[in-house]
C-alpha cells in the first residue's frame, strides 16, 4: 500500500515505486546508488513485469508510470486520513522474479553438488526472490545469508581463509546464491555428515539452514548429542524423519519451513 497526505504526493510516490530499480520497502534510491545496486545496463525497474498497468503493459517509462498513477487515483483512491492506493502484482510475479536467477543457481549448484530445486525453493521461501531482502536478524539478500555465520563458514571452509562478507557483497545476487549454495554443501558434508540416506540428508539440510544443526540435534536428543541424534535419524525411514521434522522439531518456525521448502521444490524439479 502507498499512502500520502496529499493526492499530488500520492501520485509522486506511486511513480517512484513503479520506476525504482530496487525494492523501495528495503532501501532508498540514494543508498542503492552508493552500494552500486542500480543496474546501469538495463535500467529496468525492480517491479518491471511484476506490476502491469491497466492495459496489461509492463511499466518502464515516466509517461506510462504517470498515466497508470492517474488511472489508479481516479479509479481506486481510498481516503481515511491519508490518501492511499494498493498496487497489485501479477499472479506470476514470483516466477518472473525467480527466473532471472536460474542461470546463477545452475552454475553454483553444479559446483557444490546441491540440487537446483532446493536452492530455488529456499530462495523463494526466504526472500520471495527479493535481492534486497533484509530480516530483523540481519540475514541478507536472496538466500537470507547471515554474514557472521553462513558467510564466515563459506569463506573458511570453501575459500580457505577467514573473512566476513559485507552487506554490499551479499546483496549481489550472484554472490548471495554462491554463498548460499556453498553453505548448503557445508551442511551436507560437514555438520550433517553421517546421515546415510540422501532424502533424509536433504530434509536435515533444509531444517538446519533455517534452525541450525544444533537445534536439530536437540530435537532428536535431549542433551543435543550429535552422534546419538544421527543414529536415531538413520534408524528412521525417510517418511518418519520428515514427519518428525514437521511435527517434533523444537522450533515451530523450522517445522513450517521444512514444509514450505519441500512444497516449493516440486515447482523447480525440472531444472
Amino acid at each position: 500500500m502507498i499512502s500520502s497526505k496529499t493526492i499530488s504526493g500520492l501520485k509522486q510516490s506511486i511513480v517512484e515505486v513503479l520506476l525504482t530499480q530496487i525494492d523501495p520497502s528495503v532501501i532508498d534510491a540514494h543508498t542503492a546508488f552508493d552500494f552500486g545496486l542500480i543496474n546501469q545496463k538495463t535500467k529496468k525497474p525492480f517491479f518491471f513485469s511484476q506490476i502491469k498497468d491497466h492495459d496489461g503493459e509492463s511499466i518502464a517509462s515516466v509517461w506510462r508510470a504517470e498515466r497508470f498513477a492517474n488511472f489508479l487515483i481516479y479509479n481506486e483512491l481510498k481516503h481515511a486520513g491519508d490518501f492511499s492506493i494498493v498496487l497489485s502484482m501479477v499472479a506470476t510475479h514470483k516466477q518472473l522474479a525467480g527466473a532471472k536467477y536460474v542461470r546463477y543457481v545452475l552454475k553454483s549448484t553444479r559446483l557444490h553438488r546441491v540440487k537446483p530445486a532446493l536452492v530455488m525453493a529456499i530462495m523463494e521461501t526466504e526472500s520471495a526472490f527479493n535481492p534486497m531482502a533484509r530480516s530483523s536478524s540481519n540475514a541478507l539478500g536472496l538466500m537470507q545469508i547471515k554474514a557472521d555465520t553462513a558467510g564466515q563458514d563459506y569463506f573458511s571452509h570453501i575459500k580457505g581463509y577467514s573473512h566476513t562478507p559485507s552487506s554490499v557483497y551479499l546483496y549481489q545476487p550472484v554472490q548471495n546464491i554462491e554463498v548460499g549454495s556453498g553453505y548448503l554443501s557445508i551442511l551436507a558434508g560437514r555438520y550433517l555428515a553421517g546421515i546415510n540416506d540422501p532424502i533424509k540428508l536433504e530434509d536435515a539440510m533444509i531444517a538446519s539452514y533455517n534452525g541450525g544443526a544444533g537445534n536439530l540435534w536437540r530435537s532428536l536428543n535431549s542433551s543435543g548429542n550429535r552422534k546419538q541424534a544421527i543414529d536415531r535419524i538413520n534408524m528412521m525411514t525417510a517418511r518418519e524423519f520428515y514427519w518428525f521434522l514437521t511435527n517434533r522439531h523444537i522450533r515451530r518456525e523450522t517445522r513450517d519451513y521444512v514444509r514450505k521448502v519441500r512444497t516449493k521444490m516440486s515447482k523447480y524439479a525440472d531444472l
